[in-house]
């Protein structure tokens, strides 16, 4: 009977990357695994720290499972700031997260086949030179870094072949892709390569891009692609252009603003959503009404809001003016009912209307501009798999149902 191990995962999708490939490296060392921690003999616990909250969750998880299993061999690894003493646990942080001592050299340099998702990550770039005053992860991740195009086709060639009909390109900050490369490259020639290669087989989506970095040319290029799922994630952090520069953000709001009408205009029906961060140290009563009223007058579908989390090795750590956690609350709360009214909006546009697809689930559809959709009948399709959806109007709640549609 095979060994058994037991892997979590906690944060980024370059951490759920990660983990598939020590998930492929396991299997490929003759281990099985096992949902039920108690029953492991190694425990993977692949950690996040870019807010305190998350390291926290995934020491607590670390913690509660040495505590029901307390003889597995376990790894703490990927984001964290301290080491903890705790028997049979070994730490590895940041890029030393592979030297886990079982595998060897069983780990691949990328996933071949990603069980756990239908929607498989394309591992094109990790790192970041740009150190914003709030953000941990270029301590952990180091600096930019592309992976090879042809590196990168092998790995949409082996989504292709598994079968899958979208894929995700993933890393830390995608639009410093090629620029270590030799000679320079820049993301619309990674994308044409791509396209140029896969001849309609595969979807790609962009997991997120600053706005810095989306020139008039890259917006040219995706009005005519077939290849590229109109959704933009493009991280704001703020609407307040003061707030901005203590972030050491190199946009302004009206910079963002610009570049989001510009893609709008070309690509009507894309959705486009951001990061917001509240109560960062400073921000006063105005610099968030700045933000909330920038909100109001852009063109944003949802936004991922979260509470500023002081980082230790940051700046903004030890900024004056540290914003109460009462008052972070309530601006998060505030950021948030916006950003369910502008979801509701964008998916009410879309009622009535077919939208090509990916099956997550036998019972929901994400559309290729992101909205998702609950069927009203289980799909016999395997999840994974291309389809169109009629969507109906959302719901007072905000959840749109719909039905599997023959029409294109």
């Amino acid at each position: 009977m095979n060994k058994l191990f037991y892997i979590e995962t906690y944060g980024c999708k370059l951490n759920q990357l990660d983990s598939e490939r020590i998930r492929d490296g396991f299997h490929a060392a003759g281990y099985a695994e096992t949902d039920t921690p108690e029953l492991a003999e190694i425990i993977v616990i692949n950690s996040c720290a870019v807010t305190g909250n998350a390291e926290k969750e995934s020491r607590y998880r670390l913690r509660r499972i040495h505590r029901a299993n307390p003889d597995a061999r376990k790894y703490f690894i990927g984001c964290f700031t301290e080491k903890q003493e705790i028997p049979d646990t070994v730490f590895l942080r940041g890029s030393d997260k592979f030297g886990i001592s079982e595998l060897a050299a069983n780990i691949p340099p990328f996933p071949e086949i990603q069980e756990k998702h239908v929607r498989p990550l394309i591992h094109i770039q990790t790192g970041c030179d740009l150190h914003c005053s709030y953000c941990i992860v270029p301590y952990f991740r180091g600096p930019s870094r592309s992976i090879p195009k042809e590196r990168i086709l092998e790995q949409v060639n082996a989504a292709v072949a598994a079968g899958r009909r979208e894929g995700v390109f993933t890393g830390i900050h995608l639009g410093t892709w090629g620029k270590d490369q030799r000679p320079k490259q820049n993301l619309i020639d990674l994308l044409q390569f791509i396209e140029k290669h896969i001849k309609n087989s595969i979807k790609i989506r962009i997991s997120s891009l600053d706005s810095n970095e989306i020139p008039d040319s890259l917006i040219d290029y995706l009005k005519s692609s077939e290849m590229v799922q109109p959704h933009f994630h493009i991280p704001l952090q703020s609407g307040s252009g003061a707030v901005l520069k203590r972030m050491k953000r190199r946009y302004t709001p009206g910079q963002y603003r610009t570049v989001l009408e510009k893609l709008k205009h070309a690509l009507p029906h894309a959705c486009i959503g951001a990061d917001i961060i509240a109560g960062f140290p400073g921000e006063t009563e105005k610099e968030f009404e700045e933000c909330r009223s920038f909100i109001l007058n852009c063109p944003l579908d949802y936004l991922h809001v979260f509470p500023f989390s002081p980082r230790s090795r940051t700046a903004a750590a030890s900024m004056p003016e540290q914003i109460t956690e009462a008052v972070k609350k309530e601006r998060v709360k505030e950021l948030k009912k916006l950003s369910d009214i502008r979801k509701m909006r964008f998916a009410r546009h879309f009622s009535d209307t077919i939208r090509q697809g990916i099956l997550i689930y036998p019972d929901r559809v994400l559309t290729d501009n992101y909205i998702s959709v609950h069927l009203n009948e289980n799909s016999h399709k395997m999840p994974g798999s291309e389809v169109n959806v009629k969507l109906s109007l959302p719901t007072p709640s905000g959840t749109v149902h719909g039905i599997l549609s023959e029409e294109s």
